[in-house]
């Protein structure tokens, strides 16, 4: 995972050599005010791990570039130099995966922690679609890795309403997953389940945005997602369905 997180950072620095001479004056050009849509949104996921429960949050929404500055929906940074269709960006994002199991022995095992993920990205804006990469690692517990690629294509359709179907995947690395679905052996004496010490594994996901204009600056989106859980994670004592279901529908207003 090391030689991959080298090898991502060696060709964004490549690929941003010719970028360096004009960075200078991309940053003049760069707009300054706020572009994009701020509103509230109605959260909702399916329970995948023992003893938790289907969850539904009222949340703030956010898709909107502020000068360097951006925000898409559970990820933030800040845009560095130009490489090829976007930019080379410093990331994090807001992510739950941290969870407590419940229920007879299950509340023997400790709480895991919801991570901080940092670390390096791209938005590449394309004539084909547009292309997600950014690669994390979680600086709290587990301190593993995570690589997470998505491609969305844009269709138009009547009234204005567009679509946005997505296809990808999220690596993550044995340190990451036997943090938060490992059993320790400590854990497996005073619980006794089974101890469980996870691989990497890799979790493909497809989705789908819905936008609809209703008048003036309103947006409607509404998101969906299904993520297959990779079979390491299956695996676990800990995890109790194969997939992960989330649904959004946001109400936003667009500055522009």
């Amino acid at each position: 995972m090391r030689k991959l997180l080298l090898k991502l950072t060696l060709f964004v620095g490549i690929c941003s050599l010719p970028c360096w001479a004009c960075a200078d004056s991309t940053q003049d050009s760069a707009p300054s005010g706020l572009s994009g849509d701020i509103g509230l949104s109605v959260y909702s996921q399916n329970a995948f791990t023992q003893g938790n429960t289907h969850t539904v949050d009222l949340l703030p929404y956010a898709y909107f570039d502020y000068g360097r500055f951006f925000a898409r929906i559970d990820t933030f940074g800040i845009k560095t130099v130009p490489v090829a269709y976007g930019n080379l960006e410093i990331v994090t994002r807001y992510e739950t995966e941290g969870f407590k199991p419940k229920g007879g022995a299950y509340s023997q095992i400790n709480q895991r922690d919801s991570p901080i993920p940092l670390g390096l990205g791209t938005f590449q804006l394309t004539p084909i679609g547009a292309f997600f990469l950014y690669a994390f690692e979680d600086v709290t517990k587990s301190k593993g890795k995570i690589v997470e690629f998505t491609y969305a294509a844009e269709v138009d359709l009547p009234s204005s309403i567009k679509i946005y179907p997505l296809l990808g995947f999220d690596y993550k690395d044995k340190r990451y997953l036997n943090y938060f679905y490992g059993v320790s052996s400590n854990e497996s004496q005073i619980s006794g389940i089974n101890s469980y010490s996870p691989s990497d594994g890799i979790s493909p996901f497809a989705g789908l945005i819905i936008e609809v204009p209703l008048g003036g600056h309103w947006i409607l989106n509404t998101f969906m997602r299904q993520k297959w859980l990779a079979s390491t994670i299956v695996n676990s004592p800990l995890v109790t369905e194969r997939r992960v279901d989330n649904i959004f529908t946001s109400l936003s207003y667009r500055f522009e």
